[in-house]
Parts: structure tokens; sequence; C-alpha cells
């Protein structure tokens, strides 16, 4: 009636039951059988870990076994240096882990040998689970160099790593104010080489609108503190400032991309972000300086391998007079152009042109390239071969504003112009009187 009961009660019961009575001589245990057992434990790497097994009537050697491995026996297992067996009293066969790692974690039993016809006796196997907490997560591009340079408006890539961690960490992003960075957030995690701890990597991408200092922090489910990373600081690559040159009408100038010419670099020029081809040097010489280019932008750039340009150089062009009296001459003469200009339109006034355009002639050395157009007596022919008085060719290209020597000379062609109509009508007349 009373092991009905038991089994009825706990079928765990029906083992010990079974061990009390088979070994009973006149109501005593007769041969060996386990007063306590393992049970299945958790525990936090870096404490220790106590798995119990006591046996009664002891007759045999304690020994036990991790995932089916047996770790040795007598009370300092040999390969095992933090694993200690047994008790202070004969009976105990308790096996204590101490520190525990993660490499402990397993199925663990207890046994007991048999002898002098006495049967060897096995525990139910017991679990021991390790809990790791995160590793210390860190940056992968903050390694070497804590400060990563970007062009403004470049997307940046961070990845953050945490290894170690039971269970797996999570990892979050934060700025440099405390906020909390979610978008464009993935993570991964995978198992370590020791197949019991995992590695967490989180990537971030961004495009940052402003210098800004980033870092990110770990921590899991059982291990709810935060640990973070050091600090990346995410900067603009330094901006180019630009120079202001101040030149006066007709005056020719030099400038310099950068300071030691290297012949290995091919450099590239633009004026008002048009490239001048022909130009590749470390120097880009200009002649004769014109009103029209006042307030232009000249930009020197070197291009790497994979096409990034590398600003050296930017030099805004102003045109300056030698003293306010000529300045505000110039000025009185614009507003006064100004004041004409208006009169016509409102009288009606057509010159049958819509649009005016002037081209402006620069002034080359001698060239093996022929230039498309050139200014002969006071024309621009499309030729291939022209001279002027000093004996340099003329390379003519369109540009707003005009040239002032080109009105200049058109003001002295238009001055022939009258006085061959003068001598045209002086000349008729005479014919005429001549006829009379």
């Amino acid at each position: 009636m009373c092991r009905l009961s038991a089994v009825l009660l706990h079928p765990a019961a029906i083992l010990l039951f079974l061990v009390h009575t088979e070994h009973l001589t006149h109501g005593s245990p007769t041969g060996q059988y386990f007063l306590s057992t393992p049970h299945n434990t958790t525990v936090t790497a870096g404490h220790h870990a106590r798995l119990a097994c006591s046996v009664g009537n002891l007759a045999g050697t304690c020994q036990w076994t991790r995932d089916g491995m047996p770790l040795g026996r007598g009370r300092n297992l040999a390969g095992f240096s933090r694993y200690l067996l047994g008790g202070d009293r004969e009976h105990v066969c308790d096996l204590t882990i101490e520190p525990v790692l993660p490499l402990d974690e397993g199925e663990y039993r207890c046994q007991v040998s048999g002898g002098d016809g006495v049967p060897a006796i096995a525990s139910p196997p017991a679990a021991l689970s390790v809990n790791s907490e995160p590793g210390q997560p860190y940056i992968v591009q903050a390694r070497e160099e804590d400060m990563m340079e970007v062009q403004e408006g470049e997307e940046v890539e961070l990845e953050c790593q945490s290894q170690g961690g039971r269970p797996p960490a999570e990892i979050q992003w934060w700025d440099g104010e405390g906020r909390r960075i979610v978008s464009d957030v993935t993570e991964h995690v995978k198992r370590m080489e020791d197949r019991k701890t995992f590695k967490t990597v989180s990537t971030l991408k961004f495009t940052p609108d402003q210098p800004m200092r980033i870092k990110c922090s770990a921590h899991n489910d059982q291990f709810p503190d935060t640990k973070q990373s050091d600090g990346m600081e995410v900067v603009f690559k330094e901006t180019m400032r630009m120079v202001t040159k101040t030149l006066k009408e007709e005056e020719s100038f030099e400038v310099k991309c950068e300071d030691n010419d290297s012949e290995k670099l091919r450099y590239k020029w633009l004026i008002n972000e048009k490239e001048i081809l022909s130009e590749s040097k470390n120097i880009l010489k200009i002649e004769h300086f014109v009103k029209a280019h006042d307030k232009s932008i000249i930009k020197c750039f070197v291009e790497d391998d994979e096409g990034q340009r590398k600003v050296l150089k930017i030099v805004q062009l102003q045109l300056g007079y030698l003293d306010d009296t000529k300045g505000q001459h110039a000025l009185a003469r614009s507003q006064e152009e100004t004041k004409i200009t208006e009169s016509r339109k409102k009288k009606g006034t057509h010159t049958g042109i819509n649009k005016k355009t002037v081209f402006t002639c620069v002034a080359e050395g001698e060239t093996s390239v022929e230039p498309k157009y050139v200014w002969i007596s006071g024309k621009l022919e499309k030729t291939v071969e022209a001279l002027d008085d000093g004996d340099k060719k003329f390379k003519c290209k369109v540009v707003e504003g005009g040239y002032d020597k080109i009105k200049q000379m058109g003001n002295k062609m238009q001055g022939i112009s009258k006085t061959l109509r003068k001598f045209r009508k002086q000349l008729n007349k005479m014919v005429n009187s001549y006829g009379d």
C-alpha cells in the first residue's frame, strides 16, 4: 500500500524506494546508494559551482563525467586545475568548480564504482549552464585611431563588436549628447570558437550633418548593466579656405596650387566650376585680367586612383582700383550706362541685337596649338595664324561683359567709319560741282 501511494505521488520516489528496500537487511541498507544527487544548475562565469553527490554505504570510488567524458579519480583531478572532488567526509563526492568558465557548461553525472560484489551506481544527469557577461564593446574603426575624417555629405559606416556573452549581447549606439541612434542599424550574432558563448556584431550607417562623437554599449538579459566603448570622433575634412586676390585691369598674375610641386600629380584647374582642359601643372598663368572676370572663382585639385577629388586651392579674383577717385568714376560710368539703357527701353529704341556677344582675347606665347579665332586689324577672324605688333598669337573665347580693348577698338572703327562717310560726302559734292 505504501509503495503504490509513492508511485501516485511522484515517479522519482520509485527509485529511492527500490534502492532502500533492495539493500535493506532487517531494516538497514546493505549496498551503496545515493544520499544526494546533482540537479540542474545555472551559474555566472567567474563564480563557483558545487554539484552535490553523497553516497551511503560507500564501497567503490567516486568519479564524475562531463558530457560522457570521465574527469578522473582522486580529490585533485589531473588536467582540471579548477575542479575539486569530494568533501570533508568520506561519503561526500561533491564536485566543486571555481571559477566557473563558459567552457565548463555541459551535462554532469556522478558515478561510484562497485567492489566486493557491490554493483556500481550512477546518478541521473544534471545540466550546468553558465551565464557570461558580454565582453567590453569596441568600435572596430577606432582601434587604430579614434578620429575619422569624412567629406561633408559622405555616408559613414561603423562596426561595434562584443564577444563572450551568454545570452548574446545586445548592442546599442549613442551620440555625444547621450541620445540613442536607432536608424539604419543591423545586428548579427554567431557562436564563438568555444561554441559556448556568442559574438555580437552591430553595424551603423549614417550621414552626419555636423562633427559628432559616437559610442556603442553592450548588455544582455542576465547582465543589464551596460558596458560602453571608447568614443569615436567623426569630423569633416578641413574645408579649404578661399583666398581673395585683388587685381587691376590688364594685370597678369600666377596662381600656385601647392607649395611643394609634385611631378607625379596631375593638377586640374577650374574657373567658375568649368575645367581648363589645357592646364595640368602646379602653376596657372593668367595674362591681362579683365573686368569681366571680377568675382570669378579659381580652384585647383588633384584626383586619386578612385576618382576622389582633393581641393588644394580656392582663389576669388576681385577687381581693384588704384585710388578711390577712379573707383568712384567707374561706379558713376556704370550708373550712367544703366540710365541710358533704361531710357532707350522706355523710348522703344531697338538696336536690332537681342543679345550681345563679345569675344575676349588673351595673348599667349608661342604654342603648337593653333587658335580657332584670332584678332586681326580690329576684326575677329577664324584663321590658323595671326600676328599683332608684338608677334603674339591671340586665343579668343566668348565671355559675358566684353573686353575693354575690343570696345576701344570698336570705338576707333566707328570714328574711322564717320570720317569715311564725311569724306564720301565731300567727294560727292566735288564730283557734282565738277559736273555742273
